[in-house]
């Protein structure tokens, strides 16, 4: 993870990389329309397999341009409506200061120490323990947590779970994850359209084609669809690969923000077997502090194991296992409880730094 050239090595070289990734995904989308081609080819032409390919290419000239235009809106929708959608997909709702001041209060902090604009605060009311940012600007930028990761972890763990995902948002993690994330559903889409349509055709049609053309038509077809399921894996494989890199740099960007490895190491511990969202989309899933998914043969996890992760931690943070928690701070406790104090006790007088 962290080499002798540094974290902001890492970072570049990691960003470089996920940019050439997301390059592939509209040549891969031209490769799909050119299969969706092919198999409209062989239920539609009576020629053989060399005239299918030759009509196919000679369409995609004019294909292409179109490919693309949708694909372009589906983008500029999903690009400015993004967090509408995942706010109602996960059930998750804006936290005020006033609310939970312990996690507001360090998402502020941590932001002034680095410069950053402030992302909203969320919480989903679940026990489980797992968070995640979203966005694609800095002015709609989201951390959301779970209300069991902000009930079980003391001070300096929860503050490095925020600086985690404060990670991914100053590494452009989440930008590019969710650029990933769009492009994957055109691919999801589109292949789920023409599966659905070609059971829908009546194969009573194609007698003729079949016929006339013997195994030609079911060869153009069997390419097309072959063609179809191979950009679809790939562009799957590419978001996951993205997803996969990029946790250990958020690791070690919350031990650069915090000084604190061991508390990474102990938040990352208490959430193992306790991170599953329930009822949650997958692609949400994979941008949330952990995912449990193996997948087949590791390929398809969209996160390393806890296990290497801090591993990581501790070969390259200075990070220690074992290490004890901590009491939580009075920030913990609820508004309703530090009012009825400041009743009781008097107000608090505020210093200069505080809102």
């Amino acid at each position: 993870m962290l080499q002798a050239y540094g974290l902001r090595t890492h970072i570049w070289n990691n960003n470089l990389r996920s940019t050439l990734l997301l390059i592939a995904f509209p040549l891969l989308l031209l490769l799909m329309a050119f299969g969706f081609i092919l198999v409209f080819q062989g239920f539609t032409s009576s020629g053989g397999v060399e005239a299918g390919l030759s009509s196919a290419l000679a369409t995609m000239p004019a294909a292409a341009p179109i490919t693309l235009g949708l694909a372009g809106g589906w983008f500029t929708i999903a690009f400015f409506a993004h967090q509408i959608i995942i706010s109602a997909s996960v059930k998750s709702r804006p936290l005020t200061q006033s609310e939970e001041p312990r996690a507001y209060n360090m998402l502020e902090n941590l932001c002034i120490s680095r410069g950053m604009t402030m992302p909203r605060l969320n919480v989903i009311e679940t026990e489980q323990m797992n968070a995640f940012a979203s966005g694609i600007r800095d002015n709609n930028y989201q951390v959301t947590l779970t209300r069991g990761l902000m009930n079980n972890l003391d001070d300096a763990e929860l503050n490095a779970v925020i600086a985690h995902e404060l990670s991914h948002i100053r590494h452009k993690d989440v930008r590019m994850l969710i650029v990933a994330i769009i492009f994957v559903g055109i691919f999801a889409f589109l292949g789920e359209s023409v599966v659905r349509g070609i059971f829908r055709t009546n194969l009573g049609r194609t007698d003729h084609h079949r016929r006339s053309g013997g195994g030609n038509a079911a060869a153009l077809i069997f390419f097309g669809l072959a063609i179809v399921a191979v950009t679809y894996f790939f562009a799957v494989l590419i978001r996951f690969t993205l997803s996969r890199k990029r946790e250990y740099m958020a690791d070690a960007g919350a031990v650069e923000l915090t000084k604190d490895p061991d508390a990474m190491i102990r938040a990352l511990e208490k959430i193992s077997g306790k991170a599953v969202l329930h009822n949650v989309p997958e692609e949400i899933r994979e941008m949330a502090l952990h995912n449990p998914r193996v997948g087949l043969a590791g390929a398809f996890a969209t996160h390393p194991p806890i296990d290497k992760r801090i591993e990581a931690i501790v070969k390259f943070g200075g990070g220690r296992r074992g290490t004890q928690s901590a009491p939580r701070s009075r920030l913990a406790e609820p508004a309703e409880k530090s009012a009825l104090k400041e009743r009781h006790f008097g107000k608090r007088k505020r210093g200069p730094w505080e809102r």
